[in-house]
Parts: C-alpha cells; sequence; structure tokens
C-alpha cells in the first residue's frame, strides 16, 4: 500500500506551480477584453473551491467562457474574484438581477444546499446551467430539477470534474481494452483530514452539504463506477464517526458494489484520515495483472506476473484541468443544443446508489437497487 502523504510527479507538481505563478499574475496584470464569441456566464458563488479549481481554468486564453458578472453581497470577497479574473466581471448583490442581466449561463458554485433553488431559478429564467456536484441533497431535489430543465428546454449539467480528466478517459479505454484480461475487483480510496483544516465543524453540517463523506467526496467514485462497470444490483456500507460530529454525517465510509455485469468494487473515504492510502486511488485487478491510478500522480500503472512495470501514457493533470475540460464539454453542448454527458440522469443515478449505500448504512444489511428503484417509479 502507498504512504498516506503522497507527493504529487514532478510533472504535475510543475503543473500545480505554473497554473499558481499563472493565477498570480493575473492578478497584477491589466484586464483584457473578452473575446465576443465567448459564452457570457454570471458567477454565483465565488468561495475556495473556486480560487482553487475554477479560476486557473476560466483563465485560460483558449477558455469558451468568460464570467460576465459574480453574484456577490460581500464586496471583499467580490474584489477578490475580480482581481483574480482575466476580465472584468459586474457585481450584482441580487441574484435575479444577476439572471436578469442578459448573460446566457449561470455557473452555480454555491453551498450545496443551495444548488436547487438557484439551479430552478436560472433554468426559469431561461439560462443554461452548469452546476457544481451534487446537484442535490438527495434524489428527490434531483428528479424535481429534471422537470424543470426539461421545461425549459436547455442545458443542465454537474461537474463531476473526475469525469473529464484524461486520466480517467484512459482507464475507461484501458477496461474495455482488456489490457489485464478480466477484470474480478476494483478497490477505491479517498483519504484526508478535514478537521485538522477547519475552524468549525459547522460549514460540515448536513443540513447544509446533504451528507458526509460519501455524499460530498465518495460520490467521484461512486459516479465513476457507474461510467465505468454500468447499473449496480447492491450495495453494503458501514458509516463511522470518528472525528466528526455526527452532525456533519459519516466522516468514514466501507462500502461495497455488486454490479448487474457481474463485476464487484469497493470504496473506502474517510475526512478522518482513517484510510491507509494516499489521498485518491483506485485498484484493478483482472485475471492476468493489475492497474493502480493515483490522483495526485496522475498516473497509470500495470503490472504483470514477472514483467517490468509499464507505464500507461495519460497526461498529467491537476483538478483545475479536469475543470477546464468540463468547461469546454458544457460550452460544446450549449452552442450545438447537446446533452451533457454529467446530464440530471447521470446525478440521478449517482443519488440513488448514494441512498441505497447510506440505508444500508442505517440498517447493517444489503440493499438492492430496485427497492430504489421502485421507490421513484412514477
Amino acid at each position: 500500500m502507498p504512504k498516506k502523504k503522497s507527493s504529487y510527479s514532478a510533472a504535475t507538481a510543475v503543473r500545480r506551480i505554473i497554473s499558481e505563478l499563472d493565477t498570480r499574475r493575473l492578478r497584477l496584470a491589466p484586464k483584457s477584453k473578452p473575446p465576443a464569441n465567448n459564452l457570457a456566464c454570471g458567477l454565483l458563488g465565488a468561495g475556495q473551491f473556486f480560487n482553487y479549481a475554477y479560476l486557473p481554468a476560466l483563465n485560460r486564453k483558449n477558455s469558451p467562457l468568460v464570467i460576465a458578472g459574480i453574484l456577490a453581497r460581500d464586496e471583499n470577497k467580490f474584489r477578490e474574484a475580480q482581481r483574480g479574473l482575466r476580465y472584468t466581471p459586474q457585481r450584482f448583490s441580487d441574484a435575479d438581477a444577476l439572471l436578469a442581466s442578459g448573460t446566457n449561463a449561470a455557473l452555480i458554485l454555491l453551498p450545496n444546499h443551495l444548488h436547487p433553488e438557484f439551479v430552478k431559478k436560472a433554468l426559469e429564467r431561461g439560462l443554461n446551467v452548469f452546476c457544481e456536484k451534487p446537484l442535490g441533497k438527495n434524489v428527490a431535489d434531483c428528479l424535481a430539477l429534471k422537470t424543470v430543465a426539461e421545461k425549459s428546454g436547455r442545458v443542465l449539467m454537474v461537474d463531476f470534474n473526475q469525469r473529464y480528466s484524461d486520466r480517467n478517459r484512459v482507464l475507461k479505454n484501458v477496461i474495455a481494452e482488456n489490457r489485464i484480461g478480466k477484470i474480478t475487483a476494483v478497490h477505491a480510496f479517498h483519504n484526508q483530514n478535514l478537521a485538522a483544516r477547519l475552524k468549525s465543524f459547522a460549514p460540515l453540517h448536513r443540513d447544509l452539504t446533504g451528507g458526509g463523506v460519501l455524499h460530498n467526496a465518495g460520490v467521484h467514485f461512486v459516479n465513476l463506477f457507474l461510467h465505468w462497470f454500468g447499473e449496480v444490483d447492491r450495495v453494503h456500507a458501514i458509516f463511522e464517526n470518528r472525528t466528526l460530529p455526527a452532525t456533519c454525517g459519516e466522516d468514514t465510509a466501507h462500502c461495497q458494489f455488486w454490479f448487474r455485469n457481474g463485476m464487484t468494487a469497493t470504496l473506502d473515504a474517510s475526512l478522518a484520515d482513517a484510510v491507509d492510502t494516499s489521498y485518491e486511488r483506485v485498484q484493478f485487478i483482472g485475471e492476468a495483472g493489475e492497474i493502480t491510478s493515483d490522483l495526485k500522480r496522475s498516473e497509470i500503472l500495470c503490472r504483470f506476473p514477472a514483467k517490468p512495470l509499464l507505464k500507461i501514457p495519460c497526461k498529467r493533470e491537476i483538478i483545475p484541468d479536469s475543470v477546464f475540460h468540463a468547461l469546454q464539454h458544457f460550452e460544446h453542448c450549449v452552442k450545438n443544443g447537446l446533452r451533457p454527458e454529467t446530464d440530471v440522469d447521470d446525478s440521478i443515478k449517482t443519488m440513488k446508489v448514494i441512498e441505497a449505500l447510506t440505508l444500508s448504512a442505517q440498517r447493517g444489511a444489503e440493499v438492492h437497487l430496485d427497492e430504489i428503484e421502485s421507490k421513484y417509479a412514477r
């Protein structure tokens, strides 16, 4: 097993430094005039994740999006976001005014519990919507937004950004090509020590986030599993609270998946530094070999018995790169009237599995997805 404190590879470390230097440089550079053909977006939510993941993506010269306006009731937060952007946005203190300003799309990065309200408002205003995951706190939220999206005829895309990383795209192809023979098991791991970085647990309250580690971090792997392996037949989960209070939902989750195609998988995820692994990785065990892939190192390693380690080529990317690819896909869908890969139906399927896992943890028993499907059958 790799050490918990996994470091970035040299290539990804350099990529991070370049991204950070570009962001700093643009804070001091004169503002440019945005290209006329860029998709104009209103930004709702300019917090920490915006600065870390979205700002570098939006500031690329070839970014197809431009932030035309920002919802910011706090002057300092607006100034911080404005300084960081390549182009000069307008400030709005009222969401309705921003949505009615003539912008073509809304980029929603608000706290989780506000996603349904503002996605609905934007769609009803006739805007296309790009929303950070999760789309809603539960299946019911997502189903309600599906109705609104279908009525509006607009694009609604959810940022499961890991689906758009080159590394995970390559892994999808590797799985399809049977590079290691028939895959017999998959193990995924997510680990961080969130409590050590927090002044208060209040922002993690499940009323705000929708749930615990599974809902807010492990959900990426649930979404990838569905993308890679198809429909889930049944699940089993054990939830723990090691450092975070129960009001924040589980801080550690141990999950098992049985897929309809016969595949099995496990997911161990923790916000309490309780998983013996690097920050995030996945392991595929096949009849002829093994593949491992690590997010921080952005690499794919293939091991065969009695053969040298094989590196499968993929781009050495960081999270802002996957966000950039997702934003590109969104603009392409808006421009061409297409359905996004990670659309509302994708979120509904993902949240149904999350609900099944949560129910399993409560019951201490396996839960079949047919039970969840029956609950929401129309």
